[in-house]
Formats: structure tokens, sequence, C-alpha cells
């Protein structure tokens, strides 16, 4: 029959976390599932000979005082003050995006902005012509779509560059102390576990999930309710009975993340904290300094693409030119090379997906009750720096209401 808990979560991810400290500060009991050897997903920091690197790069920010308190209650003395994000204009100079901001409010007077359908006219309205057309190489970089062609609500937190925080030792250190106080507070995390099924008995309301351990031996668990971070796409795929909407699930399309790290001797212009390149010239999407001399440059690709699987020298060649390129780093050999892939980082939101979403989230409330998503890949929702953070503990509010249905899809 397998090991029984009130929720069992998919995914030790921010999202994932988020919801099991919740419900495990509440008194629920509560088994986290993580596919990985370690918490935190996109947001754990792998340490290397000299520095340490955030694999997804964010920030901490929202304007939401529940989700600022959760990580200062976590973290109350690690928390640095992490600036806005730069604007690299390809191989010319560098500008804040604070001067942008100053436009828009100047704009903004003179156009009241209106709702915008597409990323395209958001940016016209908000930056004017001629910042949106530069603002446009970097909106192709993320989702590989023209700004035209992309709906403005997801994409539109994307280039709202604020400044936040940053614990002292990368953001994976927020993620570890979330995972601890779960301990302590009695819930239970499982790592190398690989969720391969999810079925609902729809007599008993009683969720079965399988999962693969290391040693290729499956565990399996009973739940009465499941928060899912799991891309979405994958979700539907391995529910039982097979969705009806699994063909919508099929459309949806995630960017992936391939990240170069390096330490050289530094260039002409100071590696900024965090830099987004919006020169075409340059494939890379964003620039980041790391510890001591080491730099790391961020690209966005899709999984299986000729970035995604080409070998690990030349995509350290390849990047190593593009920050010379940029005057990060000076002529000269890279030292302790790195170079991680990271799968669905950024929900792809193309004109069909308003559509696909709502069949989904019918089909998953009419069959599939129990069933909670969070995350930004498992809702696949908007780019907001806090969007994981929120939908986690929206669904374990879920959870601990006795919410049956899944809460919408929000597109």
């Amino acid at each position: 029959m397998g090991e029984h808990v009130e929720t069992l979560v998919i995914g030790a991810g921010p999202a994932g976390l988020s919801a099991a400290h919740a419900l495990a500060r509440a008194g629920r009991t509560v088994t986290v599932l993580e596919a990985q050897g370690c918490v935190g997903g996109a947001a754990r920091t792998l340490s290397f000979d000299g520095f340490r690197l955030d694999v997804s790069g964010r920030r901490l920010s929202s304007a939401d005082p529940a989700i600022r308190a959760f990580w200062t209650a976590l973290l109350p003395d690690e928390l640095d003050i992490a600036p806005s994000a730069l604007r690299l204009e390809g191989e010319g100079g560098a500008r804040s995006q604070r001067g942008a901001a100053l436009g828009a409010l100047i704009s903004a007077k003179l156009r009241p902005i209106a709702n915008s359908k597409t990323l395209g006219e958001w940016l016209t309205r908000r930056f004017g012509r001629r910042v949106a057309r530069r603002l446009s190489a970097y909106a192709e970089k993320l989702w590989a779509l023209r700004p035209e062609e992309t709906p403005a609500q997801p994409a539109c937190p994307s280039f709202r560059s604020e400044a936040g925080v940053r614990p002292r030792l990368g953001t994976g250190q927020l993620w570890k102390a979330c995972a601890e106080a779960i301990g302590q507070a009695g819930g239970e995390i499982r790592l190398e576990r690989q969720v391969s099924g999810l079925r609902r008995d729809r007599a008993s309301g009683v969720w079965t999930v399988s999962a693969i351990t290391p040693d290729g031996r499956e565990e399996v668990f009973t739940a009465d309710q499941v928060i899912s971070t799991m891309p979405l796409r994958e979700l539907m795929g391995a529910l039982t009975p097979t969705p009806i909407s699994l063909f919508h699930a099929c459309e949806l399309m995630y960017r992936d993340q391939v990240t170069v790290a390096f330490a050289a001797a530094p260039g002409r212009r100071r590696a900024p904290a965090l830099a987004e390149i919006h020169g075409a010239s340059i494939k890379a999407a964003r620039a980041r300094a790391l510890e001591g001399e080491a730099l790391a440059l961020d690209y966005y690709c899709f999984e299986g693409d000729a970035l995604w699987t080409a070998d690990d020298e030349a995509l350290v060649a390849q990047a190593q030119v593009e920050a010379r390129r940029l005057g990060l780093i000076a002529a000269g050999p890279v030292r302790d090379a790195q170079v991680v892939r990271q799968r669905k980082v950024h929900p792809i939101h193309d004109e069909a997906c308003d559509e696909h979403l709502k069949m989904i989230g019918l089909d998953l409330r009419l069959h599939f009750a129990g069933l909670h998503l969070a995350g930004r890949a498992g809702v696949h929702g908007d780019s907001a720096e806090d969007q994981s953070i929120r939908t986690g503990l929206s669904a374990a509010a879920s959870v601990l209401n006795r919410v049956i249905a899944p809460s919408r899809i929000a597109a």
C-alpha cells in the first residue's frame, strides 16, 4: 500500500519548500520528494574552488509583506541588499534600469499606460520606442518569441528590475535553512526521488504516488492531498488516468538555462552584480559577477538544441569570447570553468497559452481533486521574482483550508 502522509509535496525548490514549511509549522504531516541530491531547485547555490554560484541568479524581491517576512524569519541576520540590474547594450555602454524607470515615469505622465495586449505594446508605452527596441533583443533571448508575439501580463515582471536582498552565502542558504526548519517541525524531505506516476482513487480520494530511488527501486506513497511543483507538462504526462487535456499540456513550452562560470583577469569594464545583455550580437542573456574574479554568463535555450548539447569546452570558449567583447575580462586564459544546465527555468507564454491553461485547469478541477499546483513551472506562471514562494504559500493555504479542487491556473 505504501507509506501514508497527509500531504505529499513534489519538488524541493522554493515553491515546494515554502508550502512544506507552512504545513509543517501548522502541525500537518508532510513529506517532500526531490529528484536532485540537494534542496533549492533552480535557486540552489553551488560551491566551486574559489567561488559560489547561484544557479538562478535571482535576487529576493517582493512587494508582499508576508513573503518578505517569510525569508526574514528564516535568515534574520544573513540578508544583504542586492542592487537592481544593469542593462548591457552589447559591446557598448552599460545603463542602469533606474534611468529607464525615470524615463518611464515621464512617459507615463505624458501617455498614461493603457491595457497592453502584447509585451511589445507594454514596452513601448512604458519606455518609449527607442528603449523598447533595445529591450526586444533580451525578450527574444528569454522566450524565443518576438515581443509582438508575447502576451504582456506574464512577461512584464521580467522588465521591472528592482533592488532586493540576497543571502550572504547565496540563495541556496535560504532554502537550506527552510529545509532545516521543516525537519525541526516534523516534516520529511527525501532527496533523489524521481516521481514517475500519480493516481487518484475516486472512491476514497486518496492519492498514490510512485517515485524511483537512486538504486532503481520504486517507492510508493499515499497521500490525502498532493502539491506538485513539477513542470505542468510533465505532471500531466505522469497522471493516471490519462488527462483529457494532455494534448493542451504537450503544447506548453519552457526555456532552459545554461550557465558558464569561470575566473579570469578583469577587463576594462567592471563586472556588474547582475546585468541583462540586450545586444543581439551577444548570445548570452545575463552577466553576473561572482566572488573574487569569477564571472558567470547565462544562456537561454531549449533542452536538446545545439547550445544545450554542446560540450562544456565549447561553451566555455564561447562565453570567454563574449565576456571579452563585453569588456568584462581581459585577454588570457580562464580558470576554474564550470558549466551548469538547468531545465524549465522560464515558462513560455505564446498566443495560445491562455486557452491551453484554461482547458488544463478545468480538467484538473473535474477529475483530479486534491492536487494543488505551485512553482513557476508548476503553474506555468509569470516571471515575478516571488512567483514560486507565492504559489507555494497559496497551495499550502488551500490544503489547510481543506480546498480539494486545485486552484485556477493563472496565465
